[in-house]
């Protein structure tokens, strides 16, 4: 009943913001923020390491991954676990933040650090992409936006297309052929991802397959069945060093009630996000062989949301959020322009 009653006036709000931001776009470089806005309120929790408006893009995600195995590692063996929340907003945070307990806590606690960032696309670049699932998710493990000047971008615009047989590779791919790991792990429970004709990851299922790579792609049936799943591969001794699960708790919230911070299913599922994944930090750090291990573990989300929907250009679907255990951005570039 909600989604039915909200769904057209974040649509027609959508619109106008839209606009505004459009306008404000041909005279400023980077997101038009508007005084008071979310922008400030963000900056106002003192939960990240950036100011909102200095927002990393949400390509980063994938150098980051890159560059960590790409790095020296004292003779330890490099692995990754990267636990999506899927339709968290960057401001979700705030339920957790005084929780020691809560993931992303932990993982700055441990020496690393949250940090703002967005997805959408890049104003100045005009190549905006629906703040949906696919096109999210696409975006952090290819490292380019849907398009891209010189035609590399994934082409995951929304939650429809496949990814093209020759758009740029997903990490795992990249990870596997330069022997960077021995094996890779995605784990889901939205079936569009991996199920069906026009899956997301269709393309590239069939590519590992074809090439003999050992990647390994599980649906499950819930987020329940999602955690167990990704339990059982960091605990394993001889597990994939790339591991990636998404949790479907925030967005199935904010669709089914609101994406907002005063609506206790959508604080319940950043709660319930943020318990899993602190359990699975637990796991990595109990394996026998950690000592002898470098582990990077990334939390992130794909996309925010704003009433009980997401998919325009809200700050609210666009400022998401980067936790890592390790200080992954050393340094902010803030884009000229915009008011504090």
């Amino acid at each position: 009943m909600l989604a039915s009653l909200f769904e057209p006036i974040r649509v027609i709000l959508g619109f106008f913001e839209s606009l505004v931001v459009t306008i404000g776009s041909l005279f400023v470089v980077g997101q038009f923020v508007p005084p008071g806005d979310y922008i400030t309120k963000l900056n106002r929790t003192e939960i990240f390491d950036n100011r909102a408006q200095d927002a990393i893009p949400q390509t980063r995600v994938h150098d980051i991954v890159l560059e960590f195995f790409e790095g020296g590692h004292d003779g330890r063996t490099p692995k990754c676990l990267l636990i999506g929340y899927d339709g968290a907003r960057a401001d979700a945070l705030i339920n957790t933040k005084d929780d020691p307990q809560a993931g992303t806590q932990l993982l700055k606690a441990g020496g690393g650090g949250i940090y703002n960032m967005y997805t959408g696309g890049n104003w100045y670049e005009f190549n905006w992409q629906a703040t949906s699932t696919a096109p999210g998710w696409m975006t952090m493990v290819t490292g380019h936006w849907a398009k891209e000047s010189g035609g590399t971008g994934h082409g995951v615009n929304n939650n429809d297309p496949s990814k093209p047989a020759d758009g740029p590779k997903v990490m795992f791919t990249e990870l596997l052929e330069k022997e960077q790991v021995r094996g890779t792990h995605y784990i889901v429970s939205w079936d569009k991802h991996f199920n069906g004709e026009n899956a997301t990851y269709v393309n590239d299922i069939a590519y590992c397959e074809a090439n003999d790579l050992n990647a390994k792609w599980t649906d499950t049936n819930s987020d329940e069945e999602t955690f167990a799943a990704t339990l059982a591969e960091v605990q394993d001794p001889d597990g994939a060093g790339m591991v990636m699960c998404i949790l479907e708790y925030c967005d199935r919230a904010g669709h089914d009630n609101t994406f907002s911070n005063t609506d206790p299913a959508y604080v319940q599922a950043i709660k319930d996000s943020e318990r899993d994944a602190a359990l699975l930090i637990a796991a990595v750090e109990a394996r026998a062989n950690y000592a002898n291990e470098d582990w990077l573990i990334l939390i992130t989300a794909d996309h925010g949301g704003t009433f009980t929907g997401h998919g325009a250009q809200f700050a609210g679907e666009r400022q998401i959020f980067l936790a890592a255990n390790k200080k992954v951005i050393s340094n902010f570039i803030p884009l000229p322009g915009i008011i504090d």
